[in-house]
């Protein structure tokens, strides 16, 4: 059986990328598409719609 070796430089990337919080806009993209992936397949919501909804939740979160 071989061994499998991971390159030494891909590890520590990998572990410093792990302490980073992604940005805001990503994380905003990533919950968008959440969002429009969880949508029944006859809604009629657009993705501006679904980012307005979202703003003005994270507007009431903030207080």
């Amino acid at each position: 059986m071989t061994e499998l070796k991971t390159d030494k430089a891909l590890l520590a990337a990998l572990k410093q990328s792990a302490t980073r919080s992604p940005p805001t806009e990503q994380v905003e993209r990533q919950c968008l598409s959440f969002v429009m992936g969880a949508l029944p397949m006859g809604s009629d919501m657009t993705r501006e719609d679904v980012r307005e909804v979202l703003n003005r939740q994270k507007g009431a979160a903030r207080g």
